[in-house]
């Protein structure tokens, strides 16, 4: 039998607790169209190739309606592979005065060929610091086929973007279902559509029918104050007999910094090796990882008490990157070498 005081409170607050669907507000996502394969559409009536605006991208994803307002805006229609990084940094320029003007906005969804995506959105990473969720979507498959995965993908961002759990996890990349932070995502396959993997640092979570859902929070993230980007970076892989003829032709052609992908931990042959000095006395920046998929460089304290930095885990794509946006901020090698240890996980340095 119920008592008749608890009765009457349990009456009261039901009654003084508005509903939901009463107090809330739509959630609002603005969507900023880069180009890529996702936008790779066709015309209806010649049939013949042409590009879909950002307008164009949500009207493909109906389900949405009534569930958030979308705003478009196409901030360039290129593919990925002409990607640079003055493109990259002005987009990320773009978001970041976005959130500074639109206290009204639930998140960002960007959308982007699956190229240098991997690029793309850990420059973005890198620099933006709102809380609020900016998800990458992009597609394997154009939308003028019957299975293309572009519309499920975008539809999985924006879910993602209005999601309050998604805040504070940094940039994101949405694709197969699956969410990636952007410091370890990588794509693994030139046309499949599970493509995208983080390895075994392991996805954030997944959009599981409409739901989304986080295993995992991103760790080891950097925030670089960068006032622009040093394009000048290259990033040479060595191998078997390598000489170094690469890391020379940086220095001749000035260069200002060079991300080599080693063997093993870091292991370079003698020819390498004084490549690699006379880059630094040359004074190029000089950041050193491994050409294998996972694990850390060690560095010995020679090289190290040269100048040369220790990349840490990050692969050759993510550290070049790292640099360019590191030498837009400072040049002072001891500064961007506690970046990489932070992005590494490092603390004890």
């Amino acid at each position: 039998m119920s008592h008749p005081r608890l009765a009457s409170l349990a009456l009261i607050l039901v009654l003084s607790v508005p509903a939901f669907s009463q107090t809330s507000k739509t959630p609002r996502v603005l969507v900023i169209g880069t180009g890529g394969t996702i936008s790779g559409g066709a015309d209806p009536v010649t049939g013949q190739a042409k590009s879909l605006t950002a307008k164009d991208l949500v009207a493909l994803v109906p389900t949405l309606k009534g569930k958030v307002e979308i705003e478009e805006e196409d901030f360039t229609n290129i593919g990925s592979s002409s990607m640079t990084p003055e493109i990259q940094f002005r987009l990320a320029e773009r978001v970041a005065d976005v959130f500074r003007t639109r206290a009204d906005l639930s998140g960002v969804v960007i959308t982007h060929g699956t190229d240098s995506l991997e690029e793309t959105s850990f420059l973005l990473d890198l620099i933006l610091t709102d809380p609020r969720p900016v998800v990458f979507a992009a597609a394997q498959r154009p939308p003028r086929v019957s299975d293309s995965d572009g519309p499920r993908n975008l539809e999985n961002a924006v879910r993602t973007a209005i999601a309050p759990q998604a805040r504070d996890k940094g940039v994101m990349v949405s694709l197969n279902e699956d969410l990636h932070a952007a410091r370890y995502v990588t794509k693994s396959h030139a046309v499949a559509v599970e493509a995208f993997q983080s390895g075994k640092k392991g996805m954030l979570g997944t959009v599981d029918n409409g739901h989304v859902i986080f295993y995992n929070a991103p760790m080891n993230r950097v925030t670089i104050p960068a006032r622009s980007v040093e394009p000048r970076v290259d990033l040479v892989r060595l191998v078997a007999g390598d000489q170094g003829k690469f890391i020379n032709f940086a220095v001749e052609t000035k260069s200002a910094g060079i991300v080599i992908e080693a063997f093993g931990r870091g292991n370079m042959p003698r020819p390498v090796a004084d490549a690699v000095d006379r880059a630094r006395k040359a004074g190029l920046v000089v950041v050193i990882v491994s050409r294998t998929a996972e694990g850390r460089v060690e560095l010995p304290d020679s090289l190290l008490k040269t100048g040369v930095i220790s990349g840490e885990d990050l692969d050759g794509l993510k550290a070049r990157i790292l640099l360019t946006v590191a030498l837009g901020a400072t040049k002072d090698i001891s500064t961007i070498q506690n970046w990489f240890h932070l992005a590494g996980g490092v603390i004890d340095k």
